[in-house]
């Protein structure tokens, strides 16, 4: 027996009884001197002492087993205790409160002209001299790209051959219907010959010097003296600068709250150069491709700030919303197919379903579900169940 207290000593921190000396052993000490005395020796002769001595261990054992078994099952329900006691939750919070926001939502686009065209080749031919440069101011009809003259694509000269003939033919029957000499309709026949040669001629050259459309900027130059050209092959941009547009798609759900004359901010990737500008269309179906509806923007550039070309962002205001709860989207986890937060009560957690409103700027307005002066969890929610407790570690006041 002396061996199973010392066992369960080991196990779970009982002490021992003392045994040197001590009652355990006294207690041995005085069964075998009463198993060996006179009075059982004589009781039970031939060796019965030594069984029955064997027989009272044997119950001591017994009995000691049992003594541990109650230890061990009482340990075990002190263990079930503390399991069902959690620890309460770290988490932090804030006191929600009715507030005024301005959803802006940003978009991106590439700056154009007010008035910007593209110009292409329309023959194939050699290029024969580049008369500009990029940044370079150009006027309308003004030739800045002039193209092999005399090749197989060009008929410029056949045309011009044709021109100078029919242009000398008119006048001798000009001067010959003065004096007389030629009837009316020779002379009209002459004349006609004549603008139906000088159109042709000016056709062919104008495939063969190219001009440029509008007053503006050459933006872009993609050709370069002595370049062989391709039918719509592109040559050249040119547009204003005084005045930029920019183009982006809003999608269906947004396109609503967007009108001509919306006032936005444009600025460029750095923000470096910040510009007002207003919205001045918006398409009235979706793209078939992206979905989106195409919303136009201009803006003053006398300054020259921005230049056609640049990548830009526009800051595009969609609604006004008053006195309504905004809280961080990270408070906001989805449980049971639904949007829940969770709300502090008595130093407990309690979950609420609430409705997502518009989302902006890693923020949610929430229409139902909490009221102003609710304590909201903003970190350490995921850990939570209705009815945990916890402990709030920071409180802010007001969303963040």
């Amino acid at each position: 027996m002396k061996y199973i207290l010392k066992t369960f000593r080991g196990l779970y921190g009982c002490p021992t009884p003392p045994v040197a000396g001590g009652r355990m052993r006294n207690l041995d000490s005085a069964l075998l001197k009463k198993t060996h005395s006179k009075g059982w020796a004589t009781r039970y002769p031939n060796g019965r002492a030594s069984a029955l001595m064997r027989s009272i261990k044997h119950a001591s054992l017994t009995l000691g087993f049992m003594v541990l078994s109650l230890a061990v099952c009482s340990c075990g329900n002190n263990q079930d205790t503390v399991k069902k006691e959690r620890p309460a939750v770290a988490v932090e919070a804030t006191i929600v409160r009715l507030s005024n926001e301005e959803i802006v939502k940003t978009y991106t686009g590439t700056l154009e002209g007010e008035k910007q065209t593209v110009i292409r080749a329309k023959i194939a031919e050699a290029v024969e001299m580049v008369h500009v440069h990029e940044g370079q101011s150009v006027k309308a009809n003004q030739v800045f790209i002039s193209l092999d003259k005399s090749g197989p694509s060009s008929q410029y000269q056949q045309e011009r051959s044709l021109y100078e003939n029919a242009k000398k033919n008119y006048k001798k029957m000009e001067y010959l219907f003065g004096e007389g000499a030629v009837s009316e309709s020779q002379f009209d026949a002459a004349k006609t010959q004549y603008e139906v040669n000088k159109a042709g001629f000016e056709a062919a050259a104008q495939l063969v010097e190219v001009q440029s459309p509008i007053d503006g900027v050459v933006t872009s130059l993609k050709v370069s003296k002595g370049d062989f050209l391709g039918p719509g092959q592109e040559l050249a941009t040119v547009a204003t600068v005084d005045r930029l547009r920019v183009k982006f798609g809003v999608n269906a759900a947004d396109i609503g709250s967007v009108a001509p004359g919306t006032v936005v901010t444009v600025s460029t990737g750095g923000e470096s150069q910040t510009a007002e500008g207003t919205v001045l269309s918006v398409a009235r179906s979706a793209d078939p491709i992206t979905r989106t509806f195409q919303v136009e923007v201009v803006f003053d550039n006398r300054e020259g700030a921005f230049r056609p070309g640049e990548f830009v962002r526009v800051n595009l205001p969609l609604k006004q919303l008053t006195e309504v709860v905004i809280i961080p989207r990270e408070a906001v986890i989805t449980r049971r197919g639904g949007s829940v937060v969770f709300v502090v009560l008595n130093s407990q957690a309690h979950d609420r379903e609430v409705t997502i409103g518009a989302e902006f700027d890693g923020r949610v307005a929430v229409p139902s579900g909490l009221s102003p002066g609710d304590t909201l969890v903003t970190l350490g929610q995921d850990y939570l169940q209705d009815g945990t407790k916890v402990i709030i570690t920071d409180i802010f006041e007001g969303e963040q």
